[in-house]
């Protein structure tokens, strides 16, 4: 994969000029240059976008899904606790002021995304990767032209081609800003568009790592009951769920995390191991919703 514009870090310094393959060589080449670069870490409860975070749980198309276990004030507490980059804070007050959609998106995922690690039950998750993986994964998409982002008509085949170089743009951005946890968080943007049976994008791999398939799934979920200038109606809550769950049973999506988003759906939160899914949906899917359900 090669880049379509001159990528430029929030600070205005170029980082990968157009045109140039992304290649090991290049990442180093990153990798020197982020050793040469002040890192300042700060708390995310002193910013205005802990505030913004807090606003989160107070969207109704969520409200059961934030309901004890794992209430809004366990997840508040995991996020909390984040030392997130000044660069990253500098990047998120962007994408506030010119991708508020995309911004409060973000906002969503890593409240979702720490609740899901925290009900695993498993221990697979380090809930603080998760909630810097949530807030960091779509960094790319500042990078994309509005007019892109925006469009409500099928894009162009250069527009498609544009706007499946944000996961990697992403990529490349965490790798030149992050301190710790770098390649996890980096590798999350760049594998959240990724589907397990190597239909998605940028490299169409069928390996694609844990912080990447949780936060895929629920980044799905939060695009698809989102309206949309290129969807005509958002899906409900059921339906989404319906949607992951057919995808999940195609080895697109981590049915575990899948179902993890469905125990959250319910009143009782049920263990996944005990839950009763029909075989039916249990809401009609909506039709022609759009010619890209989620971009």
């Amino acid at each position: 994969m090669e880049l379509v514009k001159d990528l430029f870090t929030v600070y205005g310094d170029l980082l990968v000029p157009e045109r140039t393959e992304i290649t090991p060589s290049v990442i180093k080449k990153i990798n020197l240059m982020c050793l040469r670069h002040k890192k300042v870490l700060v708390p995310i409860v002193n910013t205005d976008i802990f505030n913004d975070f807090k606003d989160v749980f107070g969207d109704v198309r969520y409200s059961i899904m934030f309901k004890p276990p794992a209430s809004k004030d366990d997840i508040l507490e995991v996020a909390g606790k984040m030392l997130i980059e000044n660069d990253l804070i500098c990047e998120l007050n962007n994408m506030k002021g010119n991708l508020p959609y995309t911004y409060r998106h973000v906002l969503i995922v890593a409240a979702l995304s720490i609740k899901v690690g925290m009900m695993d039950g498993k221990g697979n998750y380090d809930t603080g990767i998760v909630s810097h993986c949530g807030f960091t994964h779509d960094m790319g998409k500042t990078r994309i032209p509005i007019s892109i982002l925006n469009k409500s008509k099928k894009l162009t085949r250069h527009e498609r081609i544009f706007i499946e170089t944000h996961p990697a743009i992403g990529y490349l951005l965490l790798q030149y800003y992050l301190k710790k946890n770098k390649d996890i968080c980096s590798m999350a943007s760049l594998g959240h568009h990724e589907r397990l049976d190597g239909s998605g994008y940028p490299k169409g791999i069928v390996k694609v790592d844990k912080y990447s398939q949780l936060i895929s799934a629920v980044d799905v979920l939060d695009a698809l009951m989102t309206k949309r200038p290129y969807r005509d109606r958002a899906f409900s809550l059921r339906a989404s769920l319906d949607y992951l769950l057919q995808e999940a049973a195609m080895k697109k999506f981590n049915k575990h995390v899948v179902l993890t988003l469905i125990s959250m759906a319910r009143k009782t939160k049920p263990e996944i191991t005990s839950m009763h899914i029909s075989a039916a949906p249990r809401e009609e899917l909506p039709e022609k919703i759009t010619h890209d359900k989620y971009r």
